[in-house]
């Protein structure tokens, strides 16, 4: 049985126990295990806005075999026995697809071993806040590589267009390992940043309890193959050798896929997205989408945004990664380049609301090249740091100035760090992109007041929303079309796009790797 229960932001925005008051409302509340499975904020009116929970009822045999069933869509072949128990599967990239991975294999009994760039979460968090406060970045530990990948200093969120059964279990672990618990049922699962960081030494630390191995600071520098098939990789701390290697390496490993390109891994370029971060005042988007200010209550956390608009230029424009009460936060992993991204913490309560405005790209836009999209990405992010004026600072842009006017930074200001210039965008960004986002951010201003205010802040470069390459597999077996043994998965690969359709994407390669392995 599944019904809703609503109340007014006064009601429940500062309740001490949102499941207790949730529970005490509905109307069965004393037959059976009752469980929040869902819920979402209607503002279409905003004089009368309503929190609206969903609660499912389960007889206790029904809530256990609900609790199986993510268990076992995640681990289809428990209890089949390993054919070589010498024989360890290689994992490179401790990202959501990596970490899945290796937990779903370790829980199989395969202990794998992972290798990943990048540093532990905690000397990867001290790496980060040096380059934000210093300008001093380091190229193997920051915003793009170490432990939890991308995403974990990108706030964790958690939702997805991607429909699978997968999103109980993989929320069951981070809830297990210290994220929220109405990451269960919230419409927008918002991890935070500060969580994250517990979360994913939970996960490593089970895989280590379980027999795998983690090593941090070890790069891949070359697959072995031999005959078309994988034999073993090399890293700068040693050689490995194996039969099953799976690279869930992110959409930042550009060595890596050079590497992979020259040993005539097949892969292709594919469309990918660039563009600006927009800041508005957290406050201003507040009232727009819900009509009051989130900061008054301790349960309803700042609105978010998903909006995509045609311009006159015939590309669209559109918002991805929206980080409601965040900062926009520097995501270079190379020298002499400024890159953006956004994260918020778990109160989500920072003065600034922010997103990604991104302008489709292709080819035709940069090459024909397989490689031609990463050369366009460092083009890009070259000049923004030439336009930064070469010290990392990012260079930014009122909307007004970008439109003609002499509006200069005041209203809203920006967030990033270690700092900014305000600058002409037209110096980074092609004149398409220019043209678009002008035009786009006025046909957004239609759709929520005051998103093209003149005081609005850009900021650029954002380069980085997925890969701009695709390493072609079997979709079968998750295997490349032409080396046997060599598993691609996640972002890094082009078949995700985010935590939870990486982690996905993570668990059902990990699969078929078991398949070759178990009997």
């Amino acid at each position: 049985m599944s019904f809703e229960v609503s109340f007014r932001p006064e009601q429940i925005g500062n309740a001490p126990d949102i499941r207790a008051q949730v529970l005490h409302k509905c109307k069965e509340k004393n037959k059976g295990i009752q469980v929040i499975s869902k819920s979402f904020i209607d503002a279409r009116r905003k004089d009368n806005v309503k929190i609206i929970y969903r609660v499912d009822t389960y007889s206790h045999k029904e809530y256990e075999q609900l609790q199986r069933k993510n268990i076992e869509d995640a681990l289809p072949l428990m209890g089949k026995s390993i054919i070589d128990p010498e024989d360890r599967p290689i994992i490179v990239g401790f990202g959501p697809a990596g970490m899945y991975a290796g937990l779903v294999l370790c829980r199989y009994g395969l202990r794998p071993i992972i290798i990943e760039k990048g540093s532990s979460v905690d000397k990867r968090a001290q790496d980060v806040n040096t380059y934000r406060t210093k300008g001093e970045i380091n190229s193997d530990s920051n915003i793009q590589f170490g432990e939890g990948g991308a995403g974990t200093f990108s706030d964790g969120k958690l939702y997805t267009g991607v429909s699978s059964g997968l999103k109980g279990f993989i929320g069951d672990v981070m809830i297990k390992y210290g994220a929220p618990s109405d990451i269960a049922y919230d419409s927008h699962p918002h991890v935070g940043t500060d969580n994250l960081v517990n979360v994913v030494k939970g996960i490593r630390e089970e895989i280590i309890s379980l027999g795998g191995e983690v090593h941090f600071d070890t790069s891949l520098t070359d697959v072995v193959i031999s005959g078309g098939k994988v034999t073993g990789i090399k890293t700068n701390r040693g050689d490995f050798p194996c039969s099953h290697l799976l690279l869930a390496i992110g959409h930042s490993s550009r060595d890596t896929v050079r590497m992979l390109y020259s040993k005539g891994i097949t892969m292709e370029s594919k469309p990918f997205s660039v563009g600006v971060r927009i800041e508005h005042r957290r406050e201003m988007i507040d009232k727009a989408q819900y009509g009051f200010d989130t900061s008054l209550y301790k349960n309803i956390f700042a609105a978010n945004y998903k909006l995509a608009v045609d311009t006159i230029t015939g590309k669209k424009l559109y918002t991805f990664c929206m980080c409601p009460g965040g900062e926009v936060i520097a995501a270079a992993s190379s020298p002499e380049s400024i890159c953006t991204n956004g994260m918020s913490y778990r109160a989500r309560d920072g003065r600034n609301s922010n997103a990604a405005l991104l302008v489709p790209v292709s080819s035709s836009d940069y090459g024909e090249g397989v490689l031609d999209g990463i050369l366009f990405q460092e083009e890009l992010e070259h000049k923004a740091f030439v336009a930064g004026g070469r010290n990392y600072s990012a260079p930014v842009s009122t909307y007004g100035s970008l439109m003609g006017n002499t509006t200069s930074v005041g209203a809203v200001i920006p967030t990033y760090t270690p700092g900014y210039k305000e600058t002409d965008l037209g110096d980074v960004l092609p004149s398409f992109v220019m043209e678009t986002l002008k035009d786009g951010i006025c046909n957004m201003g239609r759709k929520i007041k005051g998103f093209d205010n003149p005081d609005s802040v850009l900021t650029a470069v954002e380069a980085r929303s997925s890969s701009p390459v695709r390493i072609l597999r079997v979709n079968e077996t998750y295997e490349s079309v032409n080396t046997t043994g060599l598993y691609l998965s996640g972002e890094g690969a082009g078949y995700a796009g985010g935590i939870m359709s990486s982690a996905i994407d993570g668990i059902k390669c990990a699969n078929r790797i078991a398949e070759s392995m178990l009997k």
